[in-house]
């Protein structure tokens, strides 16, 4: 990588960036109640007399064709869920000094932009660490 050709004592991390906490639960409930469908679709229980209403159509194929209606359920509840835990976040900090936020900036940094925001940041930091002290 360029950057540490650039700069070989830098040290890259990532880690996830957390959504907000509402998203966050409303992805675990869908976890779950996903479960819950797919195991009524494979044993063949109605649900929605207990709730005073007639099965749609879509449950109605889905019990002729619960294979397709499982993998459905998984994976459409699985794409909800990973969006609803995205945030897109991209956000760069050189010694613990936020750089760059894609948050707050909406896109990613060139290599250019990335390079020339370290350059900035490490003659700062050698201009801030050569300041004579003084001593009273």
């Amino acid at each position: 990588m360029a950057l540490y050709q650039r700069y070989p004592d830098i040290r890259i991390e990532g880690e996830n960036y957390l959504p907000i906490p509402i998203y966050r639960h409303i992805a675990s409930f869908l976890s779950v109640f996903k479960l819950l469908v797919i195991g009524l679709i494979i044993i063949g229980r109605d649900p929605f007399p207990l709730f005073g209403m007639q099965a749609p159509g879509i449950w109605e194929w889905g019990q002729g064709n619960k294979i397709y209606a499982c993998m459905m359920v998984f994976f459409f509840s699985n794409m909800i869920e990973n969006q609803l835990m995205s945030t897109g976040a991209f956000e760069i900090t050189l010694n613990d000094v936020p750089v760059w936020s894609k948050l707050e900036s909406g896109h990613l940094p060139s290599m250019q932009q990335l390079v020339q925001i370290l350059d900035n940041e490490m003659k700062m930091n050698v201009h801030m660490n050569t300041r004579p002290h003084h001593h009273s």
